[in-house]
């Protein structure tokens, strides 16, 4: 039998060129989108990826086999691409190239991993930081300069969307100064581009950062202000059912859906099933011996439709929508 020839090396040179030149053309192309997107259905929502290649691969094969430029949908991801995973370089890298390839069809928002604080906190995630990994891959010096271009390219990534003019997108929770008089949800659009920093108290924290009540909280004297926000367990702000209330009331809206947040099963309702958690990786969040999976969802046209992996998709609200296979 002939034995196959070995690879050939890796020129790991012009792969950092590469990685930072597709950083920053993906972050030119969105300085000209706006901080809140709004977008068509069909669309596909995924949460977090946190460098998880294998499942990223599963969402490929199944909702993309062809190249995203033949879906009839678009695709949108909540944040959170990298650390925990240790394939945070490939997936971020992934990432971006489909962005540069489909502009008007890849669509992602920034999570709070999307910040230098967070991914590049090695003290924290060690081997699955995304600054160690760039590092241990390319050495300190190119290594860096990989973190960084990235980096600069996740400062301009929008902070919310919104799909089929119903669903509002954000990787936290909704922000107190969006429940207020007089506010509207085009100040989301007033956020600066690039965004550099990410500050404590601001609007775009909240939005990053942010959980919602857990139900045994829900209706506690003192937990929660007057507009149903308070202080969650990580230290930020949290939001209850009432700011759900007012929140889409007052902008219109059905449902929010998040990321975040680990979900077992890869999705997760709440606040009377109008708040949507998506988990799209199934690693690196619980117990080894949990059984875990991941999800996303599709909205169609009068109908939202879970695709767990594992699982046939079906539909939860409204009907007439076709969900991809189950895998």
């Amino acid at each position: 039998s002939t034995v196959s020839p070995p690879p050939p090396p890796i020129d790991k040179g012009l792969l950092r060129d590469l990685i930072i030149s597709l950083s920053a053309a993906a972050a030119r192309i969105q300085c000209q989108e706006p901080r809140l997107l709004d977008l068509p259905a069909p669309c596909y929502v995924l949460g977090d990826i946190h460098g998880n290649l294998t499942d990223l691969q599963f969402f490929r094969k199944t909702l993309w086999p062809a190249g995203v430029q033949t879906r009839a949908g678009d695709i949108l991801f909540l944040g959170d691409f990298v650390d925990r995973g240790l394939d945070s370089v490939p997936v971020v890298a992934y990432m971006v190239a489909q962005k540069v390839l489909n502009p008007y069809k890849w669509w992602m928002i920034r999570g709070n991993h999307e910040t230098r604080e967070v991914n590049g906190n090695v003290k924290t995630y060690r081997e699955g930081s995304f600054l160690h990994q760039c590092t241990s891959i390319f050495g300190d010096d190119d290594g860096r300069q990989i973190w960084e271009g990235v980096n600069d390219f996740f400062d301009t990534l929008p902070i919310a969307a919104r799909v089929g003019g119903q669903i509002f997108c954000v990787h936290g929770g909704l922000p107190k100064e969006l429940c207020q008089e007089g506010s509207s949800i085009q100040m989301i659009n007033d956020i600066p581009c690039p965004l550099k920093m990410v500050r404590r108290g601001e609007m775009v924290h909240a939005m990053l950062w942010s959980d919602p009540v857990p139900p045994e909280r829900e209706g506690v004297d003192n937990m929660l202000d007057k507009h149903g926000f308070g202080l969650s367990s990580r230290g930020c702000s949290c939001f209850g059912e009432k700011a759900l209330d007012i929140f889409l009331e007052k902008h219109a809206l059905s449902y929010v859906f998040r990321g975040h947040e680990a979900q077992q099963h890869g999705i997760g309702l709440s606040k009377s099933a109008r708040l949507c958690t998506i988990f799209s990786t199934s690693k690196d969040h619980f117990q080894a011996d949990a059984k875990t999976t991941c999800g996303c969802v599709l909205v169609d046209h009068g109908s939202i439709v879970p695709i767990v992996r594992g699982d046939a998709p079906k539909v939860v609200v409204g009907g007439g929508g076709q969900g991809g296979q189950g895998a």
